[in-house]
């Protein structure tokens, strides 16, 4: 769900001219990125900027007309400039300099858009929205004038360069030439990265552990954390009851091969304890139906329910909401959701950065995957315990997420450039 739009400003006090690339149309937001993405736009378009984006449509349901030039105005002025719905593939990508996310969105029309946009007219800033966005960065480095306007800022979503090498360190059940194709496009996005890092005037990071993490290399660089905010459903009044389901729930995108590895590994270590214990395990979420079946041939005590129009049911329905990633970093949206909905949060201490909670009176937080199922099934029959947990985390995130919050703070610090 987007952002609910706030108050259109007129045109007359916009006083800030900002280019925004990003991969996609971000509407229908179903995935952590697309979500974050349309977050910052919707919110950072409230504030006082006049906002152009170039991206591609989307192939779910475009707004543009499907070439790779179309154009379409949202409901809060935003300009958009729109390549075609559908990318390429990734197999010429192994000849280039660039990630293959990176090549494939570059080509379809953003390219050119970009070079449209930057020799007609003129910007106050421009913002990177994602590191596979950084196959621009030659083009707006090299339009600069003498007082270094347009500023650049990077928006991340994750530490591409540790994330995407981890991913290639871990993929050993892929054949030998896609390993090395991780490898490899790993590397290319290290350095494509680092350019960035290196080249804007401003680093956005999505958690201060990020944040840090960015610092190590870059010392002098400027950077601003920006956590999501949030804009679904609240049920602040929900409680847990002994007639709600025994079962604990895990909700997210599963297309990304990060978020299946996680997945496996997950379900390696704890469906069978699940299905011992009597506890249903629920997977709810979009993915391929392929691997959805394989999944489920694999794991056939656990509830795969794939892609769903509404997620509230399955989180009103269960009795923990899971945060088990092993690998990547970045914050987990769907922390949000389980929050919001007053569903108890089970994690990996690591997997749950950049939310305020600590106290085991407000979540439930294990080092380590083993004693993380142990203490799950220890937890999931007390119900006065888990209200204790989703009463106390509530409060202290009620107003933490606001993603007005977020557009202003990304405003006013470009502003300060």
């Amino acid at each position: 769900m987007r952002p609910p739009a706030l108050p259109t400003k007129s045109n007359s006090i916009r006083n800030m001219r900002c280019l925004w690339l990003t991969r996609k149309y971000p509407r229908p937001v179903n995935s952590g990125e697309l979500i974050y993405s349309d977050g910052m736009i919707g919110s950072f378009a409230a504030t006082d900027v006049s906002l152009t984006v170039i991206a591609h449509d989307n192939e779910e349901s475009p707004v543009g007309d499907g070439s790779e030039n179309s154009r379409f105005t949202d409901d809060q002025g935003v300009n958009w400039r729109l390549g075609t719905p559908r990318l390429g593939g990734r197999l010429k990508s192994l000849a280039t300099g660039l990630p293959s996310d990176s090549y494939r969105l570059k080509n379809g029309g953003p390219s050119d858009a970009l070079s449209q946009a930057l020799t007609e007219e003129k910007w106050d800033a421009v913002v990177i929205d994602h590191a596979a966005m950084g196959w621009a960065l030659e083009k707006l480095v090299s339009g600069r004038n003498g007082s270094r306007l347009p500023k650049l800022v990077y928006l991340s979503h994750n530490h591409e360069a540790k994330i995407r090498r981890e991913i290639a360190k871990h993929s050993t059940e892929e054949s030998l030439p896609k390993q090395l194709a991780l490898k490899w496009d790993a590397e290319k996005y290290a350095k494509q990265e680092e350019a960035l890092c290196e080249k804007v005037d401003l680093v956005t990071a999505i958690t201060d552990s990020e944040v840090d993490a960015y610092r190590d290399k870059f010392s002098r660089q400027r950077y601003l954390t920006l956590t999501p905010g949030y804009a679904g459903k609240r049920f602040p009044d929900h409680e847990i009851s002994d007639q709600t389901p025994r079962r604990v729930v895990m909700s997210g995108s599963f297309e990304w091969i990060a978020k299946r590895l996680n997945l496996e590994s997950f379900l390696t270590s704890a469906a069978q304890s699940f299905a011992d214990a009597g506890v249903e395990l629920q997977i709810v979420g979009k993915t391929e139906e392929s691997f959805r079946e394989s999944i489920s041939a694999r794991f056939p005590t656990v509830d795969f329910v794939g892609r769903v129009p509404e997620m509230s049911p399955y989180l009103l329905d269960a009795r923990m909401g899971l945060i088990v990633e092993t690998l990547g970093g970045g914050f987990k949206l769907k922390a949000l959701d389980y929050l919001y909905h007053r569903l108890p949060l089970a994690g990996l201490t690591h997997a749950v950065d950049g939310l305020p909670h600590e106290s085991p009176e407000e979540i439930l937080l294990m080092r380590t995957m083993p004693s993380l199922v142990r203490e799950i099934l220890a937890a999931v029959d007390d119900v006065p315990r888990l209200n204790r947990m989703s009463e106390a985390s509530y409060r202290k995130c009620e107003t933490t997420f606001e993603w007005k919050d977020r557009g202003r703070q990304l405003y006013e610090a470009i502003r300060d450039l």
